[in-house]
């Protein structure tokens, strides 16, 4: 059977450990800096520009689609199992 080190004496309760109430300037702040993140947040969100709906095509589109290429077919052949 294995015995305690420790003395019941020297355990400490939570009472010991932390007060009944906390400060409440402590509560006050923390919660000015959740609010404070929280509306610093929103406003960063407001801020930001709204996407177009539809976006207008345009010729230079065109130009960026995909394209198939002579290294392009040589990498897919060397890719083949």
């Amino acid at each position: 059977m294995r015995t305690s080190l420790r003395s019941p004496r020297s355990a400490a309760t939570v009472s010991d450990v932390a007060p009944s109430s906390a400060d409440p300037k402590r509560r006050r702040f923390l919660f000015t800096l959740g609010v404070g993140g929280a509306g610093v947040a929103a406003a960063s969100v407001a801020a930001l520009p709204s996407a177009a709906a539809d976006p207008v095509s345009t010729d230079s589109d065109s130009d960026a689609r995909y394209r198939e290429t002579t290294h392009v077919r040589d990498y897919y052949r060397s890719a083949k199992l």
